[in-house]
């Protein structure tokens, strides 16, 4: 070996990057040049280019073969001489004569270590600097084995180095075949002790893994209770959306789809809002993870499931849970719903209080200043003179006053029975013109007695017909009027007040218009609220219990009506309010004519029957009949009312109370009406006549008078039953 090793260049063809590097590694620090080809094409091109001094070639490559780049080394007069180093592992006969055949030089085999190869290289190298005639004589040999024939054209001194090569590597595999068997004797016997050791450690083992067994089934029992039971939806996204994965706790969560119908399916179509998956990514890509995301998700059924999901990002990947917290969230806003409302309802209870407080502060006012005059004036009556002028003046102002309190008490009793739903309309045949011009009588009167005498006070009717009728309460119509044409008195002190009504389509719209001292928007807004007042501080400008335009409103509902204001301050209030307009039934009036006027007739010879369990109401009413000459029974009772009615000498009228001990008015007017159909029975109460009609089977009474009793009206109905033509 003349050359220096670094001038000496050896070619390596192996398709396996890990060998080539191998290989390639060891030679180098042996001091030699190496190129190497993946495969036996490659680095066929090599050799050709470079002319290297040996090859070292894997047998089996891609594109060619190890065999095939020895012979076509061997075949070409300019590279017949390079020598050719096969790697095998010498898995049988056919691999070395399969090399001869081709022209290989010597084997290396699998697995090799460096001072075998630097052995192996050195002496082919160190060889073919010997080489003499004898070495490089060609020979052709037929060899046949196991029924196939073989033709080796090579030297003998390779097909020498192929045996040796052969046999040092049965004598390799021998000897590490010998190793592994005592290694494994060895091993048997330690294994076998071994065993008979661990066979006592396992039946103690198996024994304790048993118990172990048991606590885990035990376990894992009440874990899956547990997650069937929880329901925590998992999946795997891709970075796109796309569902890689999900459980049945999801899939369960939206209903009806099973877990393969979501795989690559996009998440955003199971959201309620798609745009909130959109913020999920964005979200989640900026920060890598999220906790307690909020999303609602839509059920295959249409049901909106809210959900809370916390994820992570992983590379590509979405994973995440999701918790179903639809319930809580049902709960919490019920929760929020409640409070806002018990908010608002201590809101209304503390204004409530703040009302019924002023009320009271003012229903104390209202009602002693009337009682106070009451029973001033009574005390100044019994000193004063029968026939002084002021004993007149001193009983009409008494008068006045009682009605003021009346009227008071009327009111406190009409809304108390309102907001109970106590008050039931009486729907009859109404004259409404008549009805207004009543209304017009009576508050142009009222003017005078006010001193009011200069506000202008006009009547507008939309139909001039005095045949005009409706089906309405001309009772509670009546009632809405008044209230509110008391307060355009009240509250104006110069200019007009006017009222009439209009016909809007199916409706039959009321106004009260006054120039008055008008109203603020906030007063607007509060005057149709019980106990609430135009003016409501503790200077006293203007008398009222603020309970007239609260019974306004609530009487008008019941009559299917609404009503409005519009005004300013200063400039007067305009009142409008509508009931349905059904049209009536023309009726002949019953007029004066029809009744003989009691101055006109002796009274003499008729008798009334008052039953009436209170004495002081007998005797205001014989009071008020003393010198008709109609003849008065007492009945104490309801029961006693009968008796006397079945007794001879017929009554010409009843007046029955209906609050009576024993048995009261409603079941005695029954009893009565068992035996005397004809006979007028009047009743003495409270109550309007549609709450005594409600309280009995038909029209058992005849008529109904109002308490307080008035005493013209009293001598009016006695005329009116008692004294018909």
């Amino acid at each position: 070996m003349s050359k220096k090793r670094e001038e000496i260049l050896i070619v390596v063809a192996e398709d396996s990057p890990t060998q080539a590097e191998n290989i390639t590694y060891s030679i180098e620090s042996l001091g030699y040049r190496v190129l190497c080809g993946s495969n036996g094409e490659e680095a066929l091109k090599l050799i050709r280019d470079n002319i290297p001094a040996l090859v070292i070639s894997d047998i089996i490559m891609p594109v060619m073969d190890g065999y095939r780049l020895c012979k076509s080394i061997k075949t070409d007069p300019d590279l017949i001489n390079i020598p050719v180093i096969l790697l095998t592992s010498l898995a049988d006969t056919e691999d070395v004569l399969k090399g001869l055949e081709c022209g290989a030089d010597n084997y290396i085999i699998k697995p090799y270590n460096e001072e075998q190869l630097a052995a192996k290289i050195d002496s082919i190298l160190k060889g073919q600097d010997e080489d003499s005639e004898a070495k490089s004589k060609q020979e052709e040999i037929d060899i046949l084995f196991e029924g196939k024939k073989y033709l080796l054209s090579s030297t003998r001194f390779r097909i020498l180095n192929m045996l040796l090569s052969t046999y040092e590597g049965a004598v390799e595999k021998t000897r590490k075949l010998e190793e592994t068997r005592n290694d494994l004797n060895d091993l048997r016997n330690s294994l076998e002790q071994k065993i008979i050791e661990r066979t006592k450690d396992l039946q103690q083992e198996i024994h304790e893994r048993q118990v172990i067994e048991q606590a885990i089934m035990k376990s894992e029992k009440k874990y899956r209770d547990l997650v069937e039971n929880v329901m925590i939806g998992v999946f795997n996204l891709s970075d796109d959306g796309r569902i890689l994965f999900a459980n049945q706790g999801l899939t369960e969560l939206i209903n009806d789809r099973s877990e393969k119908g979501l795989l690559d399916s996009s998440f955003q179509t199971l959201c309620h809002h798609p745009h909130e998956f959109d913020k999920f990514l964005e979200m989640l890509y900026e920060a890598g993870h999220l906790l307690d995301f909020k999303m609602e998700l839509i059920a295959k059924s249409g049901e909106v499931k809210t959900v809370i999901i916390n994820a992570h990002q992983k590379k590509e990947n979405i994973s995440g849970i999701l918790l179903n917290i639809t319930e809580r969230e049902k709960l919490l806003s019920q929760e929020r719903r409640y409070q806002d409302e018990l908010k608002i309802a201590k809101d209304q209870a503390e204004e409530s209080d703040r009302l019924k407080s002023a009320f009271l502060s003012n229903m104390s006012h209202e009602i002693r200043t009337p009682l106070n005059a009451i029973t001033g004036f009574s005390s100044l009556i019994a000193k004063t003179e029968p026939e002084s002028e002021n004993k007149k003046e001193f009983i009409r102002i008494i008068n006045d006053n009682c009605e003021v309190l009346l009227n008071l008490i009327n009111n406190i009793l009409d809304i108390a029975k309102l907001e109970a739903g106590k008050i039931k309309l009486n729907i009859r045949n109404c004259q409404i013109n008549k009805l207004l011009d009543n209304i017009y009588i009576l508050y142009s009167g009222q003017l005078e007695k006010q001193k009011k005498a200069n506000l202008s006070f006009n009547l507008v009717k939309a139909i001039n017909d005095e045949t005009f009728y409706i089906y309405t309460d001309a009772e509670r119509l009546f009632q809405v009027l008044s209230n509110l044409i008391e307060n355009a008195i009240k509250f104006t002190e110069t200019g007009s007040i006017g009222f009439g009504y209009e016909v809007k389509n199916e409706l039959l719209e009321f106004y009260v218009k006054d120039t008055g001292v008008g109203l603020s928007g906030e007063q607007q807004e509060i005057i149709f609220e019980r106990f609430r007042k135009a003016e409501e501080s503790k200077t006293k400008l203007y008398g009222g219990a603020g309970l007239g335009l609260a019974i306004c409103r609530k009487l008008l509902q019941l009559m299917d009506g609404s009503i409005r204001v519009e005004s300013s301050p200063g400039q007067g209030a305009d009142f409008c309010f509508n009931i349905p307009l059904v049209p009536g039934v023309h009726e002949p009036e019953v007029t004066q004519a029809d009744i003989i006027p009691v101055k006109e007739h002796s009274m003499k010879g008729k008798k009334i029957l008052v039953a009436e369990d209170n004495h002081l109401n007998y005797l205001l009413i014989e009071a008020f009949l003393a010198g008709t000459a109609i003849k008065i029974c007492w009945a104490r009772d309801g029961q006693e009312a009968v008796d006397q009615c079945k007794s001879p000498g017929d009554f010409d009228m009843v007046l029955m109370d209906l609050r009576m001990p024993i048995m009261d008015g409603y079941q005695a007017v029954r009893d009565i009406r068992s035996f005397n159909k004809d006979l007028p029975v009047v009743a003495v109460t409270a109550y309007s006549l549609s709450e005594v009609k409600k309280n009995t089977e038909g029209d058992w009474f005849t008529d109904y008078l109002a308490k307080p009793v008035n005493q013209e009206k009293l001598l009016q109905m006695i005329n009116q039953y008692v004294f018909r033509t």
